[in-house]
């Protein structure tokens, strides 16, 4: 269902398929829109922990760990009382209830032969996981016990191409897999990948604070973008690389990731991962500020670059709802942390713009002019600025060295356009506060 509404992290090839086959599906349509509104999303904070690092928890997290841990839609509603509402908690029964016989049938039964035989293939491999996992453990110096195991899961997508996904879930690892897709070491890789993302955020506060530190420490301007890719560069160069050549013999001489900055950040980084494996040493301030020096020499014009920009960022808006916004976003740019802030002239808001240091984006689509006007008292070099029904790039970065970017709409419907013309762009031009 989260493919099926296009949410963050899912595969577009997965969604097609299913638009393709459910396109006359009344029914399909309205589920999917009772789903849209159940709110599975609850967040809770760990106190104490870096801000710049992932410190919350989700019940989204913990729903879809239940279900991999579920035979069954009635054991898997009972594990999730608690987490959301009663009546949320109800829907989604009642709504996979009735999507499991369409799954079934569009997916499943033609699948689970292959699915099986893959399955078997990846479990010749349990042995040396355990391996892995307790070299990438020591590595990352997490607070992960081998007394936890991880739970690989693998779910199909119909075909031999396209896009595949795989997100860790606290113990579970859900990896989707190509129906015919033969390369067993490279989606052994991906569980794996998965896996140090867990171990990732699982460090203890001590030693998440410490590489914190490393990274704020260190004066080069490209420090902050390093940090915002070191988490996925570091599981790419590990997972897709390392343990690749371990099971392989040699390494995979493709792409390690479908995005430019985290496959090239990876490669960069990989040969002093090898040198820390293979000599059983931890992170430590040596190795970021080697890899920040190498994110600079790779990216030299990464501050101007709007998708490593949106990397890590808080967004502001006064019209969207949901994830509306943050599912628009990642149909262009690949987000590793976003945080929404709305209505945009909030206290909270304006507490955040004035306080916190990530970069800044703004959705401004009603009441611009005034908006604009409130936001130059924080942004003087907006102070000229009028909209006059033209659409408006504002991109420049301000006095505390962050990236802000600024869309001036008519409305909302504008934005898509305009996030295709980043995309396509690439870069804003620096000498200039209006972007072509």
């Amino acid at each position: 269902m989260e493919t099926s509404i296009g949410s963050h992290g899912t595969s577009i090839t997965l969604e097609k398929f299913i638009q393709e086959n459910t396109k006359n599906d009344i029914e399909f349509g309205k589920l999917c829109e009772e789903y849209k509104k159940i709110n599975l999303y609850n967040q809770f904070k760990f106190d104490g922990f870096p801000e710049d690092r992932n410190n919350y928890g989700n019940s989204f997290d913990i729903i879809s760990m239940n279900a991999v841990n579920s035979s069954n839609l009635e054991e898997f509603k009972q594990k999730n009382l608690g987490l959301i509402t009663i009546s949320d908690n109800e829907k989604l029964y009642e709504i996979l209830k009735k999507v499991e016989k369409l799954y079934d049938k569009l997916i499943w039964k033609e699948s689970e032969k292959i699915l099986k035989s893959q399955l078997k293939e990846l479990s010749k491999y349990e042995k040396k996981n355990a391996s892995m996992f307790q070299k990438f453990n020591r590595f990352y110096n997490s607070s992960w016990t081998e007394k936890i195991p991880f739970k690989v899961v693998i779910y199909p997508i119909p075909g031999s191409k396209g896009n595949t996904t795989a997100t860790p879930h606290i113990n579970a690892l859900c990896v989707s897999i190509l129906t015919e897709d033969k390369d067993i070491i490279g989606i052994n890789g991906v569980a794996l990948h998965e896996m140090c993302h867990v171990l990732y955020q699982n460090q203890s506060k001590e030693v998440q604070s410490q590489l914190d530190n490393y990274f704020k420490e260190n004066e080069s301007i490209y420090s902050k973008q390093a940090y915002t890719y070191i988490n996925e560069a570091l599981a790419t160069a590990l997972g897709n690389g390392y343990a690749y050549k371990e099971m392989n013999g040699k390494i995979d001489e493709s792409e390690w990731y479908a995005d430019e900055t985290i496959n090239g950040f990876a490669k960069a980084i990989y040969p002093q991962v090898e040198d820390y494996l293979q000599k059983n040493k931890t992170i430590d301030k040596e190795f970021i500020d080697k890899s920040i020096q190498l994110f600079s020499e790779k990216f030299p014009n990464s501050i101007y670059n709007y998708a490593q920009s949106l990397n890590k960022t808080i967004v502001y808006y006064d019209d969207f709802e949901g994830n509306e916004l943050v599912n628009q976003l990642d149909n262009y740019f690949q987000i590793s942390n976003i945080n929404q802030s709305s209505p945009i002239l909030h206290p909270y808001s304006i507490e955040s713009i004035t306080s916190n240091n990530d970069n800044q984006f703004f959705i401004i689509d009603t009441s611009q002019n005034e908006t604009l006007k409130s936001l130059s008292e924080y942004f003087p070099e907006i102070n000229a600025i009028k909209f006059e029904k033209t659409p408006l790039n504002l991109s420049f970065i301000d006095k505390k060295k962050r990236t802000i970017i600024m869309l001036v709409l008519n409305n909302k419907s504008e934005l898509d356009l305009e996030l295709k013309k980043m995309k396509e762009k690439q870069f804003f031009n620096s000498k200039q506060l209006l972007q072509k």
